[in-house]
């Protein structure tokens, strides 16, 4: 029989966002090269060796700030109630919005602790290509076509996850002044428009069906 600990287990999981959230803090204002466990552990108020027992690694620190954001999307696509492209537009909208309620410079710091990431670690590039699986799969169903068959799906997906990407780090390198919401959207109905012939004809075989 396991003998469950409630208490620990809450210590536990706010140990673990005490250290993401110092880490993430910590990437955008001192980048990833420079950031060290050590300052992680001292800004979220607990001793190294409490973070080693988290994450052995920085490497492995970054990976879990990279799950838990496709965690949520994930959840957030699999309960959408439309199609999939405008599932995705609303999560843009959604996480744009409710960073900018905290103010421009948290929304900043987001998105430069994000991009300071290794891009070329093999454990980030897996998320990034695990976000363009998820919007694949769910704009093959809606296209009613067969991914092994038809490439269109993961080039959509890839377009929208890359002109996401894309325009995040363009609005910072230009000091964040610009609407990045309003940026991001337009990626996305820049998209629509490129492809709504092809999401028209699924809209009438659904119709006919």
């Amino acid at each position: 029989m396991t003998i469950q600990y409630p208490l620990r287990e809450k210590r536990k999981k706010q140990s673990r966002n005490a250290l993401l959230d110092a880490a993430s803090d910590l990437f955008a204002n001192k980048g990833y090269e420079e950031t060290t466990l050590d300052s992680v552990a001292e800004r979220a108020g607990l001793h190294v060796q409490t973070l080693y027992k988290h994450f052995p690694t920085k490497a492995e620190l970054a990976a879990a700030l990279w799950h838990d954001s496709l965690f949520n999307f994930e959840q957030f696509f699999a309960a959408r109630e439309c199609d999939a492209l405008s599932a995705w537009r609303d999560w843009v909208e959604l996480n744009a919005l409710e960073l900018t309620r905290k103010g421009n410079a948290s929304y900043k710091r987001k998105v430069a602790s994000f991009a300071s990431y290794p891009t070329v670690s093999t454990s980030t590039l897996e998320y990034w290509y695990r976000y363009e699986e998820v919007l694949a799969h769910g704009l093959a169903e809606d296209m009613g076509v067969d991914m092994q068959n038809d490439p269109l799906p993961m080039l959509i997906a890839c377009m929208l996850w890359g002109g996401n990407q894309h325009t995040a780090r363009e609005w910072l390198n230009e000091g964040g002044k610009a609407n990045l919401a309003a940026a991001l959207l337009r990626v996305v109905d820049t998209v629509r428009d490129q492809f709504q012939q092809q999401l028209k004809r699924h809209n009438r075989r659904s119709r006919l069906a």
